[in-house]
């Protein structure tokens, strides 16, 4: 890989987007390799584009065409390094590519103001990076180098197909551990860049302060693999330290709300739709917890396939590749999810709702169930978050009742999508409540106090059962992760129903990830909308 060094530019340098690509043939000659190339992680990031007036954008990477130059140390993730690109070879950037100036700059106020930025619309833009003074005291200076190296990069984005594919072919050990150690540090500097931008109020938070030190940490030990020779003394110690890296921020969600409630607690925080502020940290919350959900995936897939002793007792019958189901049965994780989540409520209610679920494969009348590929985990986190809220309300609404009215589940698999809809009779909730309900902190339950020590992460049952405002919020982006989305519909008074919408194509079902560029850096100081900054499918 290329020194650091060589990517410093004097202060303020500005390349127009037309000199650029001139400097790199057609794309019929040559290919961009992706971050998965052992050579390179990503490809540049993109900075100016069409504008987008929505607050978040989940689009998803490249579906690219074009065979791309092969490595014969890449095996089956091969097919997810090509990109087509209307400009360029190895190195050019994509179009409306800007060039970022990593010289040092002057400090910039964190305040949330259009004016951190300096954009020419009709030429070419630059980003101002702040100095890092956060991981200043965190990392050394060639780390922040790397840092900045590696955060100009766009994370690949991996279809479930792709997963499942390197999963069933056998391949060696080698092939998954050269595209993690280029990968993750692209993800985890992309994370940084961001946390870095936040506002000192939260900056300071202990929570919050503790979360930076470990995603540094991690930063900083992924690195040191980055030139390492592939050995079985270098896998070993690889596989202990990703497994270190997933114990490490296993409890990263519930420690970011403390930090929030904090900030809200001491009036420095507004959780409503409205507010500006809330609105650039509600941004920032969905691409951090996005990047620790893709990360996770790929620590998680790799320790599966490739830790005997975690294939064992994660996948015990041998059905699962990794952590992918390829029969993954919809009705079976529900029938699961509801019962755990029965569990909690019977402790505070003594008494829960019934299950009342319905199915349908329209693509085969003869089956008697809706199996698809997908991350059992992640559809149990959402069905576990939905029936939790669900039974709360009902509950607490008929808590005078004779009768508790069962929630209805409704699953249906189409040639393109699989659709869920959970209906129950807790009251509804009203339209101007309806548009903060997935804005995390916000919960209408009391607050409760979380414990300093591990908790087993969002899922476990030692997780609180509500009052952390963080359950449809993340449920929402588990779903989008592969592409797919989560709606509420609600008859105040009444009753909600919660709709649920997944990839039914394993092949159609590919990681949003986030981008670090001039428009998120934006969004997170104005909420100002520039370009798109989510990976992307076309």
């Amino acid at each position: 890989m290329a020194s650091p060094g060589l990517f410093l530019r004097p202060t303020s340098l500005s390349i127009p987007i037309n000199t650029m690509r001139s400097r790199s043939g057609s794309s019929s000659d040559l290919k961009i390799f992706r971050s998965i190339s052992q050579d390179r992680p990503g490809t540049p990031r993109p900075q100016t584009g069409s504008v987008n007036t929505e607050s978040f954008d989940f689009v998803r990477s490249n579906s690219g065409t074009h065979a791309s130059r092969r490595s014969s140390t890449l095996g089956s993730w091969d097919p997810i390094m090509s990109r087509s690109c209307s400009s360029g070879g190895l190195l050019s950037p994509r179009p409306g590519t800007m060039i970022r100036d990593l010289s040092p700059r002057p400090s910039l106020s964190r305040a949330f103001s259009g004016s951190a930025l300096l954009a020419n619309s009709s030429s070419a833009i630059v980003l101002e990076v702040e100095e890092r003074k956060q991981v200043a005291n965190l990392l050394s200076f060639e780390q922040i180098q790397k840092m900045e190296f590696y955060s100009k990069f766009t994370p690949t984005s991996v279809s479930l197909s792709h997963f499942l594919d390197h999963g069933a072919t056998g391949l060696r050990v080698e092939e998954s551990y050269l595209f993690l150690r280029r990968e993750i540090p692209v993800r985890l500097a992309n994370m940084l860049m961001e946390l870095e931008l936040l506002p000192t109020e939260l900056l300071t938070e202990p929570a919050c302060k503790s979360i930076l030190t470990q995603y540094s940490q991690s930063f900083s030990d992924v690195l040191a693999f980055e030139n390492l020779t592939p050995s079985e003394k270098t896998y070993e110690d690889f596989n202990k330290l990703l497994s270190v890296i997933r114990h490490r921020h296993q409890d990263t969600v519930p420690h970011m709300a403390e930090a929030l409630h904090n900030l809200r607690d001491a009036g420095n925080l507004n959780v409503n739709s409205k507010d500006r502020l809330n609105q650039a940290i509600q941004y920032f919350l969905d691409r951090l917890y996005m990047s620790r959900i893709s990360i996770q995936m790929l620590v998680s897939q790799h320790k599966a396939l490739y830790c005997p002793e975690e294939s064992i007792k994660s996948n015990p019958g041998g059905r699962l590749k990794g952590t992918i189901d390829p029969k993954c049965d919809a009705v079976d994780v529900a029938r699961n999810a509801f019962e755990n989540a029965t569990f909690l409520c019977e402790q505070i209610y003594m008494d829960a709702p019934k299950l009342n679920i319905e199915w349908v494969d329209l693509t085969d009348g003869d089956k008697d169930s809706v199996d698809f590929v997908y991350i059992p985990s992640h559809l149990y986190h959402m069905f576990f978050e939905v029936f939790k809220n669900s039974m709360r309300a009902t509950m607490e609404f008929h808590e005078n009742s004779d009768a508790i009215p069962e929630i209805n589940v409704r699953i249906v698999k189409s040639a393109q999508d699989i659709s869920i809809k959970v209906c129950d009779q807790g009251g509804g909730i009203s339209r101007s409540v309806a548009e903060n309900i997935f804005l995390y902190l916000y919960t209408s339950a009391t607050r409760v106090k979380l414990s300093d020590a591990d908790m087993g992460g969002t899922t476990s049952t030692s997780t609180p059962m509500h009052g952390l405002g963080y359950g449809l919020p993340l449920s929402r982006l588990y779903a989008r992760y592969f592409g797919g989305d989560m709606k509420v519909a609600s008859v105040d008074g009444y009753g909600t129903d919660t709709y649920i919408y997944l990839r039914a194509l394993e092949s159609d079902a590919r990681e949003t990830l986030p981008i670090f560029n001039a428009s998120s850096s934006n969004k997170i100081r104005d909420t100002a909308n520039q370009v798109e900054d989510w990976t992307k499918d076309e």
